[in-house]
Protein backbone atom coordinates (compact mmCIF):
# COMPACT_ATOMS: atom_id res chain seq x y z
CA UNK A 1 0.00 0.00 0.00
CA UNK A 2 2.96 2.32 0.42
CA UNK A 3 3.24 2.50 -3.33
CA UNK A 4 -0.13 4.18 -3.54
CA UNK A 5 0.29 6.78 -0.86
CA UNK A 6 0.96 9.08 -3.81
CA UNK A 7 -1.63 10.54 -6.16
CA UNK A 8 -4.22 13.18 -5.35
CA UNK A 9 -7.49 13.37 -3.46
CA UNK A 10 -10.54 14.46 -5.48
CA UNK A 11 -14.11 15.21 -4.35
CA UNK A 12 -16.40 12.18 -4.20
CA UNK A 13 -19.54 12.61 -6.29
CA UNK A 14 -22.93 11.43 -5.11
CA UNK A 15 -24.43 8.33 -6.68
CA UNK A 16 -27.28 10.44 -8.09
CA UNK A 17 -24.73 12.23 -10.26
CA UNK A 18 -24.42 9.02 -12.24
CA UNK A 19 -28.09 8.48 -13.07
CA UNK A 20 -28.96 7.42 -16.60
CA UNK A 21 -30.09 9.98 -19.18
CA UNK A 22 -32.27 9.02 -22.15
CA UNK A 23 -31.40 10.33 -25.63
CA UNK A 24 -33.06 9.77 -29.02
CA UNK A 25 -31.46 7.74 -31.79
CA UNK A 26 -29.08 9.73 -34.00
CA UNK A 27 -30.10 10.58 -37.54
CA UNK A 28 -26.55 10.15 -38.77
CA UNK A 29 -23.56 8.12 -37.62
CA UNK A 30 -19.90 8.18 -38.63
CA UNK A 31 -18.19 4.81 -38.17
CA UNK A 32 -14.38 4.80 -38.47
CA UNK A 33 -13.01 1.52 -39.81
CA UNK A 34 -10.54 1.52 -36.91
CA UNK A 35 -11.58 2.38 -33.36
CA UNK A 36 -8.65 0.80 -31.54
CA UNK A 37 -4.92 0.21 -31.93
CA UNK A 38 -4.67 -2.26 -34.78
CA UNK A 39 -5.42 -2.83 -38.44
CA UNK A 40 -8.20 -1.17 -40.43
CA UNK A 41 -11.32 -3.13 -41.24
CA UNK A 42 -12.23 -3.54 -44.89
CA UNK A 43 -15.58 -2.06 -46.06
CA UNK A 44 -18.14 -4.65 -47.14
CA UNK A 45 -20.74 -2.10 -48.30
CA UNK A 46 -20.82 0.61 -50.95
CA UNK A 47 -22.29 4.11 -51.13
CA UNK A 48 -26.02 3.82 -51.69
CA UNK A 49 -26.44 0.47 -49.93
CA UNK A 50 -29.22 0.08 -47.39
CA UNK A 51 -28.16 -1.43 -44.06
CA UNK A 52 -29.78 -2.60 -40.85
CA UNK A 53 -28.62 -2.50 -37.25
CA UNK A 54 -26.04 -5.20 -36.57
CA UNK A 55 -25.22 -5.74 -40.24
CA UNK A 56 -21.55 -6.34 -41.00
CA UNK A 57 -20.22 -3.29 -42.86
CA UNK A 58 -16.50 -3.80 -42.25
CA UNK A 59 -14.70 -7.14 -42.17
CA UNK A 60 -11.41 -7.80 -40.34
CA UNK A 61 -8.45 -7.37 -42.67
CA UNK A 62 -5.62 -8.79 -40.59
CA UNK A 63 -5.06 -10.28 -37.15
CA UNK A 64 -5.27 -6.91 -35.40
CA UNK A 65 -8.60 -5.87 -36.94
CA UNK A 66 -12.18 -6.15 -35.72
CA UNK A 67 -15.48 -6.46 -37.58
CA UNK A 68 -17.55 -3.28 -37.81
CA UNK A 69 -21.34 -3.33 -37.66
CA UNK A 70 -23.99 -0.77 -38.58
CA UNK A 71 -25.32 0.94 -35.48
CA UNK A 72 -28.48 2.37 -37.09
CA UNK A 73 -30.61 1.24 -40.00
CA UNK A 74 -30.54 3.43 -43.06
CA UNK A 75 -28.49 4.24 -46.14
CA UNK A 76 -24.73 4.44 -46.64
CA UNK A 77 -24.27 7.99 -47.92
CA UNK A 78 -20.47 8.15 -48.02
CA UNK A 79 -17.24 6.29 -47.35
CA UNK A 80 -14.41 8.75 -46.86
CA UNK A 81 -11.60 9.92 -44.60
CA UNK A 82 -12.85 11.51 -41.38
CA UNK A 83 -11.19 12.78 -38.21
CA UNK A 84 -11.35 10.54 -35.16
CA UNK A 85 -11.06 11.66 -31.55
CA UNK A 86 -7.27 11.41 -31.70
CA UNK A 87 -7.08 13.87 -34.58
CA UNK A 88 -6.16 11.20 -37.13
CA UNK A 89 -7.86 10.91 -40.50
CA UNK A 90 -9.43 7.43 -40.72
CA UNK A 91 -11.55 5.89 -43.50
CA UNK A 92 -15.12 5.99 -42.22
CA UNK A 93 -18.58 4.80 -43.25
CA UNK A 94 -21.35 7.40 -42.91
CA UNK A 95 -24.94 6.21 -42.53
CA UNK A 96 -28.15 8.27 -42.63
CA UNK A 97 -31.00 6.81 -40.54
CA UNK A 98 -34.28 5.65 -42.07
CA UNK A 99 -36.18 5.95 -38.78
CA UNK A 100 -37.07 2.25 -38.44
CA UNK A 101 -34.12 1.05 -36.35
CA UNK A 102 -34.58 -2.45 -37.78
CA UNK A 103 -32.06 -5.22 -37.07
CA UNK A 104 -30.44 -7.44 -39.66
CA UNK A 105 -31.91 -10.50 -37.97
CA UNK A 106 -33.63 -11.41 -34.73
CA UNK A 107 -31.18 -12.01 -31.87
CA UNK A 108 -30.25 -15.65 -31.48
CA UNK A 109 -31.65 -17.67 -28.62
CA UNK A 110 -29.96 -16.78 -25.37
CA UNK A 111 -27.78 -19.43 -23.77
CA UNK A 112 -28.53 -19.71 -20.07
CA UNK A 113 -25.44 -21.84 -19.43
CA UNK A 114 -22.20 -21.05 -21.22
CA UNK A 115 -20.16 -23.67 -19.39
CA UNK A 116 -20.53 -25.92 -22.43
CA UNK A 117 -18.58 -23.45 -24.56
CA UNK A 118 -14.83 -23.95 -24.91
CA UNK A 119 -12.41 -20.98 -24.79
CA UNK A 120 -11.88 -20.82 -28.60
CA UNK A 121 -15.64 -20.49 -29.14
CA UNK A 122 -15.90 -17.82 -26.44
CA UNK A 123 -13.06 -15.85 -28.03
CA UNK A 124 -14.66 -16.23 -31.45
CA UNK A 125 -17.91 -14.72 -30.19
CA UNK A 126 -16.13 -11.85 -28.42
CA UNK A 127 -14.10 -11.10 -31.56
CA UNK A 128 -17.19 -11.37 -33.74
CA UNK A 129 -19.04 -8.83 -31.60
CA UNK A 130 -16.24 -6.30 -32.11
CA UNK A 131 -15.65 -5.64 -28.39
CA UNK A 132 -12.86 -3.16 -27.64
CA UNK A 133 -10.93 -2.87 -24.39
CA UNK A 134 -11.03 0.79 -23.39
CA UNK A 135 -8.07 2.47 -21.78
CA UNK A 136 -4.83 4.27 -22.46
CA UNK A 137 -4.10 1.81 -25.29
CA UNK A 138 -7.46 0.58 -26.63
CA UNK A 139 -7.11 -2.80 -28.33
CA UNK A 140 -9.49 -5.57 -29.42
CA UNK A 141 -10.55 -7.45 -26.29
CA UNK A 142 -9.80 -10.77 -27.96
CA UNK A 143 -6.17 -9.72 -28.41
CA UNK A 144 -5.90 -8.96 -24.70
CA UNK A 145 -7.51 -12.26 -23.71
CA UNK A 146 -5.42 -14.39 -26.03
CA UNK A 147 -1.99 -12.84 -26.63
CA UNK A 148 0.73 -15.15 -28.00
CA UNK A 149 1.79 -16.24 -24.52
CA UNK A 150 -1.65 -17.14 -23.17
CA UNK A 151 -2.83 -18.99 -21.16
CA UNK A 152 0.56 -18.62 -19.48
CA UNK A 153 2.68 -15.50 -19.17
CA UNK A 154 6.39 -15.09 -18.66
CA UNK A 155 8.63 -12.90 -16.59
CA UNK A 156 12.39 -12.72 -16.98
CA UNK A 157 14.19 -13.77 -13.82
CA UNK A 158 17.96 -14.15 -13.89
CA UNK A 159 17.84 -14.70 -17.62
CA UNK A 160 15.27 -17.51 -17.40
CA UNK A 161 11.58 -17.63 -18.31
CA UNK A 162 9.33 -18.16 -15.31
CA UNK A 163 5.74 -19.25 -15.82
CA UNK A 164 3.15 -17.04 -14.13
CA UNK A 165 -0.38 -18.35 -14.31
CA UNK A 166 -3.44 -16.11 -14.01
CA UNK A 167 -5.00 -16.85 -10.64
CA UNK A 168 -7.34 -13.88 -10.12
CA UNK A 169 -10.07 -12.23 -12.18
CA UNK A 170 -10.27 -8.66 -10.86
CA UNK A 171 -13.54 -6.95 -11.78
CA UNK A 172 -13.38 -3.26 -10.97
CA UNK A 173 -16.36 -1.00 -10.39
CA UNK A 174 -14.00 1.97 -10.16
CA UNK A 175 -13.76 4.33 -13.10
CA UNK A 176 -10.45 5.71 -14.44
CA UNK A 177 -11.32 9.08 -12.91
CA UNK A 178 -13.69 9.99 -10.05
CA UNK A 179 -15.57 12.30 -12.45
CA UNK A 180 -16.52 9.29 -14.58
CA UNK A 181 -19.33 7.00 -13.50
CA UNK A 182 -20.13 4.18 -15.94
CA UNK A 183 -18.69 1.41 -13.78
CA UNK A 184 -20.12 2.87 -10.58
CA UNK A 185 -23.51 3.07 -12.29
CA UNK A 186 -23.32 -0.55 -13.45
CA UNK A 187 -22.31 -1.69 -9.96
CA UNK A 188 -25.52 -0.17 -8.56
CA UNK A 189 -27.95 -2.00 -10.87
CA UNK A 190 -28.74 -5.66 -11.49
CA UNK A 191 -27.51 -6.98 -14.84
CA UNK A 192 -28.25 -10.42 -16.24
CA UNK A 193 -25.06 -10.38 -18.34
CA UNK A 194 -22.64 -9.97 -15.42
CA UNK A 195 -22.51 -13.62 -14.32
CA UNK A 196 -22.13 -15.00 -17.88
CA UNK A 197 -19.40 -12.44 -18.54
CA UNK A 198 -17.48 -13.54 -15.46
CA UNK A 199 -17.89 -17.20 -16.40
CA UNK A 200 -16.61 -16.52 -19.92
CA UNK A 201 -13.59 -14.56 -18.69
CA UNK A 202 -12.69 -17.20 -16.12
CA UNK A 203 -12.90 -19.89 -18.79
CA UNK A 204 -10.58 -18.02 -21.16
CA UNK A 205 -8.06 -16.83 -18.57
CA UNK A 206 -8.00 -19.81 -16.23
CA UNK A 207 -8.56 -17.60 -13.19
CA UNK A 208 -9.59 -19.54 -10.09
CA UNK A 209 -11.06 -16.70 -8.05
CA UNK A 210 -13.00 -13.49 -8.69
CA UNK A 211 -12.56 -10.26 -6.74
CA UNK A 212 -14.90 -7.28 -7.15
CA UNK A 213 -13.34 -3.89 -6.38
CA UNK A 214 -16.04 -1.40 -5.39
CA UNK A 215 -15.99 2.27 -4.41
CA UNK A 216 -16.66 2.33 -0.68
CA UNK A 217 -18.42 5.69 -1.10
CA UNK A 218 -21.12 4.11 -3.32
CA UNK A 219 -22.90 1.02 -2.01
CA UNK A 220 -22.96 -1.71 -4.68
CA UNK A 221 -26.04 -3.53 -5.94
CA UNK A 222 -27.02 -6.57 -3.84
CA UNK A 223 -26.26 -8.68 -6.93
CA UNK A 224 -22.53 -8.50 -6.19
CA UNK A 225 -23.03 -9.50 -2.57
CA UNK A 226 -25.31 -12.35 -3.64
CA UNK A 227 -22.73 -13.63 -6.12
CA UNK A 228 -20.05 -13.58 -3.44
CA UNK A 229 -22.31 -15.27 -0.87
CA UNK A 230 -23.51 -17.95 -3.29
CA UNK A 231 -19.99 -19.12 -4.11
CA UNK A 232 -19.69 -22.30 -2.06
CA UNK A 233 -15.96 -22.49 -2.77
CA UNK A 234 -15.50 -18.97 -1.35
CA UNK A 235 -13.59 -17.97 -4.46
CA UNK A 236 -15.55 -14.73 -4.95
CA UNK A 237 -15.02 -11.64 -2.81
CA UNK A 238 -15.67 -7.90 -2.60
CA UNK A 239 -13.03 -5.32 -1.74
CA UNK A 240 -13.98 -1.75 -0.86
CA UNK A 241 -11.52 0.98 -1.84
CA UNK A 242 -11.64 4.78 -1.76
CA UNK A 243 -12.77 5.87 -5.22
CA UNK A 244 -11.94 9.49 -4.44
CA UNK A 245 -8.25 8.69 -4.42
CA UNK A 246 -6.83 9.26 -7.91
CA UNK A 247 -5.48 7.45 -9.91
CA UNK A 248 -6.65 4.39 -7.98
CA UNK A 249 -8.92 3.40 -10.89
CA UNK A 250 -5.99 2.86 -13.26
CA UNK A 251 -4.53 -0.66 -13.59
CA UNK A 252 -1.06 -0.16 -12.07
CA UNK A 253 -2.10 1.56 -8.80
CA UNK A 254 -5.27 -0.56 -8.55
CA UNK A 255 -3.36 -3.84 -8.55
CA UNK A 256 -0.96 -2.50 -5.94
CA UNK A 257 -3.76 -1.29 -3.69
CA UNK A 258 -6.05 -4.32 -4.13
CA UNK A 259 -3.59 -7.22 -4.21
CA UNK A 260 -0.20 -5.77 -3.31
CA UNK A 261 1.15 -6.74 -6.74
CA UNK A 262 3.32 -4.35 -8.73
CA UNK A 263 3.07 -4.45 -12.51
CA UNK A 264 6.53 -4.30 -14.13
CA UNK A 265 6.85 -1.00 -15.99
CA UNK A 266 7.09 0.39 -18.58
CA UNK A 267 5.72 -2.44 -20.73
CA UNK A 268 4.14 -4.68 -18.13
CA UNK A 269 0.60 -6.04 -18.10
CA UNK A 270 -1.67 -7.18 -15.24
CA UNK A 271 -1.32 -10.78 -16.46
CA UNK A 272 2.42 -10.51 -15.72
CA UNK A 273 1.48 -10.61 -12.03
CA UNK A 274 -1.19 -13.29 -12.45
CA UNK A 275 -4.25 -11.05 -12.79
CA UNK A 276 -6.92 -10.62 -15.46
CA UNK A 277 -8.22 -7.07 -14.87
CA UNK A 278 -11.46 -5.85 -16.49
CA UNK A 279 -14.05 -3.28 -15.54
CA UNK A 280 -17.80 -3.84 -15.10
CA UNK A 281 -18.59 -2.40 -18.53
CA UNK A 282 -16.24 -4.84 -20.27
CA UNK A 283 -17.47 -7.86 -18.31
CA UNK A 284 -21.08 -7.10 -19.17
CA UNK A 285 -20.18 -6.58 -22.84
CA UNK A 286 -18.50 -10.01 -22.80
CA UNK A 287 -21.60 -11.59 -21.28
CA UNK A 288 -23.82 -10.03 -23.92
CA UNK A 289 -21.60 -11.02 -26.82
CA UNK A 290 -21.17 -14.62 -25.62
CA UNK A 291 -24.69 -15.27 -24.33
CA UNK A 292 -26.76 -13.40 -26.93
CA UNK A 293 -24.22 -13.16 -29.78
CA UNK A 294 -25.20 -9.53 -30.40
CA UNK A 295 -22.59 -7.23 -31.97
CA UNK A 296 -21.55 -4.10 -30.12
CA UNK A 297 -23.57 -1.24 -31.60
CA UNK A 298 -23.91 1.01 -28.55
CA UNK A 299 -21.81 2.19 -25.66
CA UNK A 300 -22.22 3.73 -22.21
CA UNK A 301 -20.45 7.01 -21.57
CA UNK A 302 -20.37 9.67 -18.86
CA UNK A 303 -21.48 13.14 -19.91
CA UNK A 304 -20.69 16.09 -17.69
CA UNK A 305 -19.56 19.68 -17.42
CA UNK A 306 -21.21 22.91 -16.39
CA UNK A 307 -21.93 23.99 -19.96
CA UNK A 308 -24.26 21.01 -20.59
CA UNK A 309 -27.99 21.05 -19.90
CA UNK A 310 -28.04 17.41 -18.75
CA UNK A 311 -25.37 15.28 -17.10
CA UNK A 312 -25.20 11.61 -16.23
CA UNK A 313 -24.73 8.20 -17.87
CA UNK A 314 -25.87 7.98 -21.49
CA UNK A 315 -26.32 4.89 -23.65
CA UNK A 316 -25.73 5.98 -27.24
CA UNK A 317 -25.19 4.37 -30.60
CA UNK A 318 -21.55 4.13 -31.65
CA UNK A 319 -20.70 6.71 -34.31
CA UNK A 320 -22.90 9.49 -32.92
CA UNK A 321 -21.19 12.86 -33.58
CA UNK A 322 -20.42 15.09 -30.60
CA UNK A 323 -22.71 17.87 -31.78
CA UNK A 324 -25.62 15.43 -32.19
CA UNK A 325 -25.12 14.14 -28.66
CA UNK A 326 -24.96 17.65 -27.20
CA UNK A 327 -28.16 18.60 -29.02
CA UNK A 328 -29.94 15.46 -27.77
CA UNK A 329 -28.99 16.45 -24.21
CA UNK A 330 -30.77 19.80 -24.54
CA UNK A 331 -27.88 21.82 -25.90
CA UNK A 332 -25.52 24.14 -24.07
CA UNK A 333 -26.30 26.44 -21.17
CA UNK A 334 -23.16 28.51 -21.66
CA UNK A 335 -20.34 29.03 -24.15
CA UNK A 336 -18.00 26.11 -23.55
CA UNK A 337 -14.40 26.86 -22.68
CA UNK A 338 -13.24 23.31 -23.43
CA UNK A 339 -14.76 20.14 -24.87
CA UNK A 340 -13.04 16.96 -23.71
CA UNK A 341 -13.45 13.39 -24.88
CA UNK A 342 -12.53 11.31 -21.85
CA UNK A 343 -12.20 12.54 -18.30
CA UNK A 344 -11.13 16.08 -17.31
CA UNK A 345 -7.72 14.81 -16.14
CA UNK A 346 -6.85 12.24 -18.81
CA UNK A 347 -9.06 13.13 -21.77
CA UNK A 348 -8.23 14.99 -24.97
CA UNK A 349 -9.58 18.45 -25.78
CA UNK A 350 -11.39 18.89 -29.11
CA UNK A 351 -12.42 21.72 -31.35
CA UNK A 352 -14.20 19.67 -34.03
CA UNK A 353 -17.78 18.85 -33.01
CA UNK A 354 -18.23 16.47 -35.92
CA UNK A 355 -15.94 13.87 -34.30
CA UNK A 356 -17.91 10.66 -33.59
CA UNK A 357 -18.21 8.82 -30.29
CA UNK A 358 -16.43 5.51 -30.88
CA UNK A 359 -16.03 2.27 -28.93
CA UNK A 360 -12.92 3.43 -27.11
CA UNK A 361 -14.42 6.65 -25.70
CA UNK A 362 -15.69 6.64 -22.14
CA UNK A 363 -16.85 10.21 -21.53
CA UNK A 364 -17.70 13.65 -22.91
CA UNK A 365 -17.19 16.76 -20.80
CA UNK A 366 -18.20 20.24 -21.90
CA UNK A 367 -16.55 22.56 -19.40
CA UNK A 368 -17.48 26.14 -18.57
CA UNK A 369 -14.75 28.75 -18.24
CA UNK A 370 -14.79 28.48 -14.45
CA UNK A 371 -14.37 24.71 -14.58
CA UNK A 372 -11.65 24.73 -17.21
CA UNK A 373 -9.53 27.11 -15.15
CA UNK A 374 -7.91 28.62 -18.23
CA UNK A 375 -4.96 30.69 -17.07
CA UNK A 376 -3.22 31.67 -20.28
CA UNK A 377 0.45 30.90 -20.88
CA UNK A 378 2.27 28.53 -18.57
CA UNK A 379 5.44 29.50 -16.73
CA UNK A 380 8.82 27.88 -16.34
CA UNK A 381 9.31 25.07 -13.85
CA UNK A 382 10.11 26.45 -10.39
CA UNK A 383 11.47 23.12 -9.06
CA UNK A 384 8.87 22.94 -6.29
CA UNK A 385 8.78 19.14 -6.37
CA UNK A 386 4.99 18.84 -6.09
CA UNK A 387 4.82 16.72 -9.23
CA UNK A 388 7.35 14.28 -7.76
CA UNK A 389 5.35 14.04 -4.55
CA UNK A 390 2.15 12.95 -6.32
CA UNK A 391 3.50 10.81 -9.19
CA UNK A 392 2.15 7.26 -8.60
CA UNK A 393 4.93 5.61 -10.63
CA UNK A 394 7.87 7.41 -9.00
CA UNK A 395 8.96 9.64 -11.88
CA UNK A 396 10.34 13.19 -11.84
CA UNK A 397 7.74 14.77 -14.15
CA UNK A 398 9.18 18.29 -14.05
CA UNK A 399 12.60 17.22 -15.29
CA UNK A 400 11.04 14.80 -17.78
CA UNK A 401 8.92 17.59 -19.25
CA UNK A 402 12.00 19.75 -19.81
CA UNK A 403 13.58 17.05 -21.98
CA UNK A 404 10.33 16.71 -23.94
CA UNK A 405 9.99 20.47 -24.41
CA UNK A 406 13.55 20.60 -25.80
CA UNK A 407 12.84 17.68 -28.19
CA UNK A 408 15.31 15.50 -26.27
CA UNK A 409 13.01 12.53 -26.68
CA UNK A 410 15.80 9.96 -26.52
CA UNK A 411 16.91 11.25 -23.12
CA UNK A 412 13.29 11.39 -21.92
CA UNK A 413 12.92 7.74 -22.85
CA UNK A 414 15.88 6.76 -20.72
CA UNK A 415 14.40 8.74 -17.82
CA UNK A 416 11.16 6.75 -17.79
CA UNK A 417 8.95 8.41 -20.40
CA UNK A 418 7.11 5.18 -21.23
CA UNK A 419 6.66 4.39 -17.55
CA UNK A 420 4.30 7.39 -17.35
CA UNK A 421 0.65 6.26 -17.13
CA UNK A 422 -0.59 9.75 -18.18
CA UNK A 423 -2.80 10.13 -15.12
CA UNK A 424 -2.44 13.93 -15.02
CA UNK A 425 -1.68 14.22 -11.30
CA UNK A 426 1.39 16.31 -12.08
CA UNK A 427 -0.66 18.68 -14.23
CA UNK A 428 -3.23 19.02 -11.46
CA UNK A 429 -0.75 20.20 -8.81
CA UNK A 430 1.70 22.20 -10.96
CA UNK A 431 1.69 25.85 -9.77
CA UNK A 432 3.23 26.94 -13.09
CA UNK A 433 0.35 25.30 -15.03
CA UNK A 434 2.78 23.45 -17.28
CA UNK A 435 1.13 21.03 -19.75
CA UNK A 436 3.17 18.08 -18.55
CA UNK A 437 1.03 15.22 -19.87
CA UNK A 438 0.68 16.99 -23.21
CA UNK A 439 4.46 17.10 -23.49
CA UNK A 440 4.76 13.42 -22.54
CA UNK A 441 2.15 12.37 -25.09
CA UNK A 442 3.84 14.40 -27.79
CA UNK A 443 7.21 12.83 -27.02
CA UNK A 444 5.78 9.31 -27.03
CA UNK A 445 4.09 9.96 -30.35
CA UNK A 446 7.31 11.24 -31.89
CA UNK A 447 9.26 8.22 -30.68
CA UNK A 448 6.62 5.78 -31.96
CA UNK A 449 6.53 7.55 -35.31
CA UNK A 450 10.30 7.26 -35.59
CA UNK A 451 10.24 3.47 -35.30
CA UNK A 452 7.11 2.83 -37.40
Amino acid sequence: MGFFLRGIRLPVKKASTFDSVETPLPQRVILPLRQYIGELSKPTVSVGDKVKVGQLIGSPDGEGALPLHATISGKVVDIKEHLDHKGSSVPSIIIEADGTDSWIEAPKAEEEDISCLDPPEILRRIQGAGVVLKGLLPIPLGSDLAPPDQPKTYLALNGREVVKRIDTLLVTALDPEPSLGVNRYLARIHNSELAPGIAALKATTGAERTLFVVDRNHRPCPQLEEMAGADEQEATGILLLDGGRFPLGLPVPLLKAALGRQVPLPYGHPRDVGVALYDMDTVISVGRSVRQQIPQVETLITVGGGALSKRGIVRIRIGTPIDTLIESLGGLTDDPAKIILGGPLMGMAHYELGVPITKDIGALFVLSRDEAGISGHYRQCINCGLCVRVCPVNLVPGMLSLYCAKDRFDVAQTQGLFTCIECGCCDYVCPSHRPLVHLFRHAKHQLMEAIS
